[in-house]
């Protein structure tokens, strides 16, 4: 049965991370949705609450996939919420590949043995990569070429493949793809908020590219549609207009700090080292290149309409 024909009970939603960045921002829209019968939580911690049924459940042990499918078995959902990917930083990379992606694959065989009926779950405008040659306005249908000397962004794409078999192999099973652009906040922690949280942002010389910023309320409002939405694939979940990367930083309260390109991998190495950069030097490319990815999708589709634009995502973080 879909989270929309759920009939006179009310809907019951299983959460995976639901102590991490999106699953903070999902929890107390469900428990405040009157159309929202319980929560089962599948996680490693207990984040609380009045509809909350916790189950511990840690992605990263071998028998995660039986742990989850005899959760779910036991309390039949109609929409599962996989938010369990990190985002904030990570002394060890395997560990959240693991998580990750491993954790991925223990998720979607328990959905498949069980038949959930919507899956749900977060990527990033990211994986498309920032490129000189891309369009102005970056479809979902566009080619996914990340970033890579990056982990966290091919990651990201790797999920979306398992997501994309998925779907595939269960085709009575709703799967949305939530790409959001960087989501700023005061309660979000991610490269993009740590990057703008700095007094001073290191910026290549000569190049101030177009970037697209979420307001966490925004991003929150986008998960809890998905809920119900009569919608598939992947959706651009931005916000409203554009800025140079320039321009947030300064919205953000930081100051920009333009570097020469030759000088500028050694600029970052001195700012690590004294704990001051904010900005994984894998992730060049997105302060070289603009990326602006398409909303309308997500507009029609889900009738998600941002409320807020990018000034005011990054402006929410010099508030915090």
């Amino acid at each position: 049965m879909d989270a929309t024909q759920a009939g006179k009970r009310g809907l019951r939603v299983a959460v995976t991370g639901a102590s991490g960045d999106f699953g903070k921002l999902l929890l107390p829209r469900l428990e405040a949705d009157s159309a929202v019968e319980s929560v089962l939580v599948l996680d490693v911690a207990n984040p609380g609450g009045t509809k909350v049924e916790f189950h511990r459940v840690d992605l990263t042990r071998h028998d995660a996939e039986s742990e989850l499918t005899d959760a779910l078995s036991d309390h039949p959902v109609d929409a599962l919420y996989h938010l369990a990917f990190p985002f904030g930083p990570m002394t060890n990379g395997s560990v959240a590949h693991e998580l990750e992606v491993a954790g991925t694959i223990h998720v979607l065989a328990a959905a498949g043995r069980v038949r959930v009926p919507r899956l749900v779950v977060p990527s990033l405008t990211a994986v498309y990569g920032a490129r000189g040659q891309h369009p102005a306005l970056l479809r979902e249908e566009a080619p996914l070429v990340g970033c890579p000397l990056s982990r966290f962004v091919s990651d990201k794409i790797e999920v979306e493949g398992q997501v994309r078999a998925f779907r595939e192999r269960y085709p009575a099973t709703r799967v949305l793809v939530l790409r959001f652009a960087p989501v700023l906040g005061p309660s979000m922690d991610n490269p993009a908020t740590r990057m703008l949280k700095r007094s001073v942002v290191p910026t290549l010389m000569g190049f101030d590219p177009l970037w697209q910023a979420l307001h966490e309320d925004d991003a929150a409002r986008a998960l809890h549609l998905a809920l119900t939405a009569d919608a598939s694939g992947e959706f651009n979940i931005v916000g409203q207009g554009v800025l140079p990367l320039s321009g947030l930083v300064c919205q953000a309260g930081a100051r920009p700090l333009p570097v020469p390109g030759p000088l500028f991998r050694t600029a970052l190495h001195v700012l690590d080292a004294v704990g001051a950069s904010g900005l994984p030097i894998a992730l060049l490319d997105y302060i070289h290149y603009s990326l602006v990815a398409d909303g309308e999708r997500a507009e029609t589709e889900l009738n998600f309409i941002p409320i807020h634009h990018a000034r005011d995502a990054a402006a929410a973080l010099r508030r915090s």
